[in-house]
Protein backbone atom coordinates (compact mmCIF):
# COMPACT_ATOMS: atom_id res chain seq x y z
CA UNK A 1 0.00 0.00 0.00
CA UNK A 2 1.61 3.71 -1.10
CA UNK A 3 1.22 6.22 1.88
CA UNK A 4 1.75 9.72 2.09
CA UNK A 5 5.22 8.92 3.22
CA UNK A 6 6.62 7.07 -0.04
CA UNK A 7 4.98 9.90 -1.89
CA UNK A 8 7.05 12.77 0.16
CA UNK A 9 10.06 10.38 -0.12
CA UNK A 10 9.96 10.30 -3.54
CA UNK A 11 9.41 13.92 -3.77
CA UNK A 12 12.76 14.24 -1.78
CA UNK A 13 14.70 11.99 -3.58
CA UNK A 14 13.93 13.55 -7.23
CA UNK A 15 13.89 16.89 -5.80
CA UNK A 16 10.64 17.86 -6.41
CA UNK A 17 9.10 21.19 -4.70
CA UNK A 18 12.85 21.33 -2.51
CA UNK A 19 12.40 23.00 0.97
CA UNK A 20 8.70 22.03 0.66
CA UNK A 21 8.10 18.43 0.61
CA UNK A 22 8.53 18.15 4.49
CA UNK A 23 5.68 20.56 5.30
CA UNK A 24 3.14 19.26 3.04
CA UNK A 25 -0.73 18.65 4.37
CA UNK A 26 -2.11 15.19 3.24
CA UNK A 27 -5.79 16.33 2.76
CA UNK A 28 -4.92 20.27 1.37
CA UNK A 29 -4.94 21.38 -1.89
CA UNK A 30 -1.43 21.11 -3.56
CA UNK A 31 -1.81 24.51 -5.07
CA UNK A 32 -3.08 26.18 -1.96
CA UNK A 33 0.71 24.67 -0.54
CA UNK A 34 2.44 26.48 -3.09
CA UNK A 35 3.12 23.51 -5.16
CA UNK A 36 3.58 24.75 -9.48
CA UNK A 37 2.46 22.90 -11.94
CA UNK A 38 5.73 21.98 -13.28
CA UNK A 39 6.74 20.76 -9.68
CA UNK A 40 2.86 18.50 -10.17
CA UNK A 41 3.83 17.41 -13.51
CA UNK A 42 7.49 16.16 -12.24
CA UNK A 43 5.75 14.37 -9.65
CA UNK A 44 2.55 12.72 -11.58
CA UNK A 45 6.12 11.67 -14.13
CA UNK A 46 7.75 10.08 -11.07
CA UNK A 47 5.18 8.58 -9.58
CA UNK A 48 4.35 6.85 -13.31
CA UNK A 49 7.74 5.23 -13.51
CA UNK A 50 8.01 4.35 -9.67
CA UNK A 51 4.86 2.71 -9.86
CA UNK A 52 4.33 1.36 -13.37
CA UNK A 53 1.14 3.26 -13.81
CA UNK A 54 -0.26 5.75 -16.17
CA UNK A 55 -1.64 8.74 -14.74
CA UNK A 56 -4.38 10.24 -17.89
CA UNK A 57 -4.41 13.89 -18.01
CA UNK A 58 -8.06 14.27 -17.20
CA UNK A 59 -7.32 11.89 -13.91
CA UNK A 60 -4.06 14.36 -13.37
CA UNK A 61 -6.41 17.30 -13.00
CA UNK A 62 -8.41 15.51 -10.18
CA UNK A 63 -5.57 14.55 -7.90
CA UNK A 64 -5.62 17.91 -5.60
CA UNK A 65 -3.92 16.86 -2.65
CA UNK A 66 -1.61 14.01 -1.47
CA UNK A 67 -4.51 11.67 0.11
CA UNK A 68 -6.18 11.93 -3.56
CA UNK A 69 -2.81 10.93 -5.37
CA UNK A 70 -2.78 7.86 -2.58
CA UNK A 71 -6.32 6.70 -2.82
CA UNK A 72 -6.30 6.95 -6.77
CA UNK A 73 -2.56 5.14 -6.75
CA UNK A 74 -3.55 2.45 -4.21
CA UNK A 75 -6.95 1.66 -5.87
CA UNK A 76 -5.27 1.01 -9.41
CA UNK A 77 -3.56 -1.92 -11.09
CA UNK A 78 0.19 -1.31 -12.95
CA UNK A 79 0.31 -1.15 -16.64
CA UNK A 80 1.38 -4.55 -17.91
CA UNK A 81 4.22 -4.67 -19.51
Amino acid sequence: MITTKDIVQLMKETGIARGKADTLVADQSLDLQDIDSYDRMSLLTELEEKYNVELPNDVARQLKTLNDVVTYLNGIRPIDQ
